[in-house]
């Protein structure tokens, strides 16, 4: 791979989350940014539209050797949230059927409000293809949730 549309076909191929990535016609609101820039090829740290230099590279290749390197550090960039619920028995069911189907996932509850945990199941990668249903059944729709 040595070109940033090559990465870009890599990283939509292996189901990486563009939630935190810009890149070709990917665009995220805050987190890695891959582009030409004045300097050759450059990788750059936005935050709240603030771009960051973080390196700047003279071959093309070396951007995505590097960038792809960084993105395979961090998991979060290739999470997938598949469960959102308030029902603590509806979690454990999710964490079962996941178990069941061999993949691997990352439960990560979080304070919500009036005192309500918000518990909720990513995954990474490539296994996103296979939980459409999943997701229809464990993600708790937003009337839902005004409802709890």
């Amino acid at each position: 791979m040595k070109t940033i549309q090559e990465l870009e076909q890599y990283l939509e191929e292996n189901c990486y989350n563009f939630d935190g990535i810009t890149i070709g016609r990917h665009y995220a609101y805050e987190g890695l940014v891959v582009k030409n820039c004045a300097l050759g090829y450059c990788l750059f740290s936005s935050e709240r539209g603030h771009e960051t230099l973080l390196k700047a590279f003279q071959s093309e290749e070396e951007l995505v050797r590097y960038t792809l390197a960084e993105l395979d550090r961090d998991p979060w960039y290739k999470a997938h949230i598949v469960a959102f619920t308030f029902d603590q028995k509806q979690i454990q069911k999710a964490e079962s059927e996941l178990k069941w189907m061999r993949i691997r996932y990352k439960r990560n509850d979080i304070p919500y409000r009036a005192g309500q945990t918000a518990y909720r199941i990513f995954v990474y990668g490539r296994d996103i293809l296979r939980l459409e249903q999943f997701k229809q059944q464990y993600m708790q729709r937003s009337n839902e949730i005004q409802r709890s």
